[in-house]
C-alpha cells in the first residue's frame, strides 16, 4: 500500500512538471548597436525558478578552450551569478530579473549590444531539462518603433509582444482531469486488495 502511494505521488510530480515548458520568442528580436535589448523568455505556467539553474547560451558558436565547453553568456546557480562559466564579453552586460525569477520569468537583458551578439540564444534549466532559442539580429539601420524607457547613457528596449507558442487552459484542466482519475483509480485498487485480504483473514 505505502509502495502505491509513493508510485502515485512520483508520478503526479513527473506530469506537473512535464506540463512546463519555456516561451520565447517565434520572431527576431532586432535591436542597433549600442542599445539595451531584453531577449524574452518565460516557464508556463508560472514557477518560481529562484532556487534553479538558468543557463544562456550561444549554440552558434563553436567551444573554445581545451575543455570544449559550452559558451555560456550567462549562468544563474545557488541563487547568484556564477561568472567563472561565462564569456568575458558578457559578465558585465547580461543580467537576470530577481523578481522576474520568482514568476518563471528568465529573460536575459544584454546591454551595449554590437554585431557581435548577432545570432541564436539558447536558454535552458537543466533541472526540468527544457529548454527554448530565439535569435538576436543586431541591424545598424535599426529604427526602434517598440516600448522604450531611458537609461543613462542608452535606450532600453523591450520587445513588442511577440508570437508565441502557449497551451491553452483546457490543456491544463485535462492533464489535472488526468493526474485526478489516475489517483481514484489507484486508491480503488489498493482498497480492493486491502478488502480480499482482510476477507482472506475472516476465512
Amino acid at each position: 500500500m505505502f509502495s502505491s502511494w509513493i508510485f502515485t505521488f512520483c508520478l503526479c510530480w513527473t506530469l506537473v512538471h512535464g506540463g512546463l515548458h519555456l516561451i520565447g520568442s517565434s520572431q527576431p528580436i532586432v535591436a542597433a548597436p549600442g542599445d539595451d535589448v531584453i531577449l524574452p523568455c518565460r516557464m508556463d505556467p508560472e514557477w518560481n525558478a529562484v532556487g534553479k539553474t538558468v543557463e544562456w547560451s550561444r549554440p552558434d558558436l563553436r567551444p573554445s578552450g581545451p575543455q570544449k565547453r559550452v559558451e555560456y553568456v550567462f549562468v544563474y546557480r545557488f541563487r547568484k551569478t556564477d561568472r567563472d562559466m561565462m564569456m568575458d564579453t558578457y559578465i558585465q552586460r547580461t543580467s537576470l530579473s530577481q523578481d522576474g525569477l520568482r514568476r518563471g520569468d528568465v529573460s536575459l537583458t544584454i546591454r551595449n549590444v554590437s554585431l557581435q551578439d548577432q545570432g541564436r540564444f539558447r536558454c535552458f534549466i537543466p533541472r526540468l531539462g527544457i529548454e527554448a532559442e530565439l535569435l538576436l539580429v543586431v541591424d545598424p539601420n535599426f529604427v526602434s518603433t517598440t516600448t522604450t524607457e531611458t537609461v543613462p547613457g542608452r535606450n532600453f528596449i523591450i520587445p513588442t509582444p511577440q508570437e508565441e507558442t502557449s497551451r491553452s487552459g483546457w490543456v491544463r484542466f485535462h492533464l489535472c482531469l488526468v493526474v485526478f482519475s489516475f489517483f481514484i483509480i489507484c486508491l480503488g485498487l489498493v482498497s480492493v486488495c486491502v478488502i480480499r485480504k482482510w476477507q482472506q483473514i475472516q476465512k
